[in-house]
């Protein structure tokens, strides 16, 4: 009796072990990040957007190697820089000489990499919740993510600062807190656009475009820092002709495509808001005037 109680608790100090050391060395993360891409790439054939997709699950789970076909790895890379912002941690993505595939370089161990990724993971999911706040409502998310990320902008001295380190580390420029607030429009199933522009004084700057209703508006949070801290939708919701009245020209995909037409005129109180609040599925706006509009939402 006592050999086969030595025995049992041999084997369940050996599971113990085991589990342990399979904690300690994940190989995979339980990611719940949606494989999203700029709509503006909506056109692209499906083969192209599956080997993206297989390449950010490589990603998310640091394996180096991936079977796809190479002759739409340039495709495949304009997606992988442009709309996946886990891209900053890799050091390439290359082609087998062999063309059988790519051979995706880390910058971090896998431990700190896989860290990494289940850190952004968590911070989009957080995000996700706090602007979703109990609703289902597209739109009603949108005002909320537009104004939680307007008023919460820090400036960086670095311009080449990446979307990820503008979601983790909460600073950024007009480009990586556009590709913040498209990233997460996208999780939410929200076609959303990055959009190149140009200031009155011909410098580059970064708005987002995105269709929460299936109408295409263009939306300027780092401009809405600089006009009132981020607490107002000035430029939320805005028509190409609202960005041209705000010296903004020369608008563009990351493709360098035209960007589309905005002129459906919904939010247009909002460009005399001075206040606004969000009540049964309603936006309503005070204006600079005292006047209170609602938009139904």
């Amino acid at each position: 009796m006592k050999k086969t109680v030595c025995i049992l608790l041999s084997v369940a100090m050996l599971l113990l072990t085991l589990t342990g050391c399979s904690s300690n060395n994940d190989t995979t993360v339980e990611s719940q990040l949606e494989l999203t891409y700029d709509s503006a790439y909506s056109d692209y054939d499906e083969s192209i957007i599956r080997a993206y997709q297989q390449v950010c699950s490589a990603v998310i789970n640091y394996e180096s190697e991936v079977r796809i076909n190479t002759g739409m790895l340039d495709s495949v890379l304009q997606l992988y820089y442009t709309s996946f912002p886990l891209s900053v941690l890799t050091d390439g993505v290359t082609e087998n000489e062999d063309g059988s595939g790519v051979t995706i370089s880390y910058l971090y161990s896998k431990k700190e990499h896989l860290g990494k990724v289940n850190d952004f993971t968590e911070k989009i999911a957080e995000i996700k919740e706090k602007c979703f706040d109990g609703t289902s409502n597209q739109t009603i998310y949108t005002i909320n993510l537009y104004h939680y990320i307007a008023s919460s902008i820090k400036l960086s001295s670095d311009d080449a600062i990446k979307c990820y380190d503008t979601v983790m580390n909460g600073e950024g420029t007009s480009y990586s807190y556009a590709n913040m607030l498209e990233y997460l429009l996208q999780q939410a199933g929200i076609p959303a656009y990055h959009i190149l522009a140009q200031d009155n004084g011909g410098a580059g700057w970064g708005l987002s475009a995105a269709e929460p209703d299936g109408a295409m508006y263009y939306f300027d949070m780092m401009s809405e820092y600089y006009a009132n801290g981020g607490e107002q939708l000035v430029y939320f919701g805005m028509t190409s002709e609202d960005a041209a009245n705000e010296g903004l020209s020369s608008l563009l995909y990351t493709d360098h495509n035209v960007a589309a037409d905005a002129s459906d005129l919904r939010f247009d109180i909002c460009r005399s808001c001075r206040s606004w609040e969000i009540t049964d599925n309603a936006l309503l706006v005070t204006s600079t005037n005292g006047d209170v509009a609602e938009v139904a939402l």
